[in-house]
This record gives C-alpha cells, structure tokens and sequence, in this order.
C-alpha cells in the first residue's frame, strides 16, 4: 500500500542534524526539500515559519530552476562540513559567490557570468568584510572561489538536482617563481619583526601580569619562522603534537582530512625551544595558543616593525624561511621536507633567491 501523501509541508531532520524544509511537489511526483541551515531545533522552528510564508514561490512551478544559493549552501552542508580540512576558507568563498549570483539559476552560470564575477570581485565591488579595509581580491583568490562555485553545481548535478554543465572563465592567475617572484623578508626586516614581537609580547605581559598567556604573539612568530609551517598548522597546534623529548612536532592533527598541502613532522630547533617551553608550561588543555587567529595581530605587528603592506601576510614567514635556507647553501631536499613541497615547486618558487647568492659564491672563486 502506498504511503499517502502528506497535504502540505513539514520539517524534517537528516542524519547530518541539518533541519530542512520538505513539501510534495504535485507537478512532478516527488518530495522536494530545502535546507534551514541549522542544526538548532529553536531556530529551525523559526526559519520554517518564514518558509511557509514565503516559499511558496519556491513550491509552485521554480522547483526545477536550481538557485545559486541552494547549490552552494546543498555542497557546503552535504559536503563540505565532512570532506574538508578548512571549512571556513570555503564558506568564505560561498559568501562572496551567494552575494553575486544570489538566487540566479545554475543554468545562468556561463563564461560572460564569471567574467563579471571576476571583475566585480578585483575591482571590490563584491567581498572583503565589514571588517578588513580592503574589498579587492586577487586573481588567485578568483580563481579559487569560482572552483568552489564549479564544484558546488558539479555536486548538484551528481545529486541529481540538475543535468546543467557548468563552464566558467577563470581568470589569468601569477605563478611564483614563473610571472612574478615570491616576496620575503631579508635578514634586515626579520630582525625588526623579532624584536618588535618581543617588545609588543613585554608590553601585553605589563598590561595583564596575571596572565599567563599574554604575549602570544613572540612565541607565534618565532614557530613560524623556524618550522617554515603555514598560519593555520601554527595556530591550531595541540599538546599532542610536540614531542620535545624526540625534537619533533607533527604539524598535522591526527583524524585530519589529508588535503594537497601536506604538513610534515619538523624538528625542534634551539631558538624554537623557549616558545614552546613557554606555551606549554601556561597550563593549557588541548590548543596551545589562545588566540584562534593571528592574521590581525600580525599585520598590527608588520605595521610596528615598519614592513610594506604588500609583505603584512603571515605566509609571507614560509617564503622567507625557505630563501633563508637556501641562500645558506642548505640542500634543497631538506627545504623541500621541511616545508611538505616537491623539489619541484622549491625549485619554482625560491629557486631565483637563491640563485642571487650562488651568483656571488661564484663570483668570489
């Protein structure tokens, strides 16, 4: 016996606990649903009385036309939160992309329409933030965003909520070490980040002496630097990964999803030793820093120290340490280990430094 037919739409949980609207729809025979973003039961009840005021349009007769919206907020639920490593990059994606596109159908996506995407979001017409000043983005953050845009309708499209095709024009991305070189700090710049870490760490030790943790930022910069790591690895460094008795720490958290950048297990250094003695010894459970994000702090600290806008980004640390390295005549190899890169992309990318000073060495013979 077939199951009736239920008269008008109800609220329904998935095994993920995201709530969702659902209703018949008539015209093709089928249960249609709409996600209610929210694992929270108050708020879901909330959202599905705004449904049932306003989506109707959504029930009658659009039910075929696909959003924009609903095919980014579909992947960010049913495939982002469980597949990838840095869920908060993609999400920032998909609020840049849902501010362009909003509720235009997936079929609209086309080489015209990523062209104006990209020149909405390089000019700063569309993105940035209500907090960070600069509203412009650069073509690889572009480019990056129109994948999450790709993926997002290639997923609805193995869901079977569209048989659309989706091409896009991406636009014409630098390459390190290619087009343009990758920028760093000389022994000059990093000697006035140290010293400038250690005076802001002194000065925030004054200001709260009570405090164990105050002064965050000194043993962040000096992590960064020496493990040649990204941001990310850094700031969400556990207990569990330092292993000051083997000299070790194992940039990558156990039961994270491996991704293409791969964080290496890097050795503990001398200078390295004071910073994590310091930051292991506060007390804390689990992470090791208290701060969740020293991309603010750090630009704060680059103005102090007197260092160009251009190089005020935390990954600018990874280059540095990788030219450093290789202006000293390490082995490549050792700095492709150290970093998790081939020798390939060393090579590419910070090969041009240090053929600068290998010009002098043989110049000298």
């Amino acid at each position: 016996m077939a199951r009736p037919k239920r008269p008008g739409p109800w609220l329904d949980t998935r095994e993920n606990g995201i709530h969702y609207a659902c209703w018949y729809d008539e015209r093709t025979g089928e249960t249609k649903r709409i996600s209610l973003r929210t694992r929270d039961s108050a708020e879901a009840q909330a959202r599905f009385a705004e449904f049932l005021i306003k989506g109707h349009e959504i029930r009658r007769g659009q039910t075929g036309q696909l959003t924009v919206e609903r095919a980014l907020d579909d992947y960010f639920e049913e495939h982002v939160v469980k597949n990838c490593a840095d869920a908060q990059r993609q999400k920032d994606a998909i609020a840049h992309l849902k501010a362009f596109f909003k509720d235009a159908p997936v079929t609209s996506i086309d080489v015209p329409t990523s062209q104006a995407y990209t020149e909405a979001r390089v000019t700063g017409r569309i993105g940035g933030g209500k907090r960070r000043k600069k509203k412009e983005a650069s073509p690889s953050t572009v480019w990056r965003e129109l994948n999450v845009l790709v993926a997002a309708v290639n997923h609805a499209k193995w869901m079977k909520r569209t048989d659309y095709d989706v091409q896009v024009d991406y636009p014409q991305e630098k390459r390190l070490g290619e087009d343009d070189e990758a920028p760093f700090y000389d022994r000059e710049e990093l000697f006035r980040i140290f010293e400038e870490a250690a005076i802001w760490a002194e000065e925030e030790r004054e200001k709260s002496p009570d405090d164990p943790n105050a002064g965050e930022i000194e043993p962040f910069i000096t992590l960064l630097y020496y493990t040649g790591a990204r941001r990310r690895s850094i700031e969400n460094l556990t207990r569990s990964q330092i292993r000051m008795d083997q000299k070790r720490i194992l940039l990558k958290q156990p039961g994270k999803v491996d991704t293409k950048k791969r964080q290496p297990i890097v050795p503990i250094l001398k200078p390295m030793e004071p910073a994590l003695k310091f930051l292991l010894a506060t007390g804390r459970e689990g992470r090791l820093f208290r701060c969740s994000d020293f991309y603010r702090p750090y630009r704060e600290l680059m103005r102090r120290a007197g260092i160009p806008d251009f190089k005020a980004h935390p990954h600018i640390m990874r280059h540095t340490r990788a030219t450093h390295l290789l202006q000293e005549g390490k082995p490549i190899y050792s700095v492709a280990r150290l970093l998790g890169d081939t020798l390939a992309t060393v090579e590419r990318v910070y090969g041009h430094h240090s053929a600068d000073h290998l010009g002098d060495i043989l110049e000298e013979e």
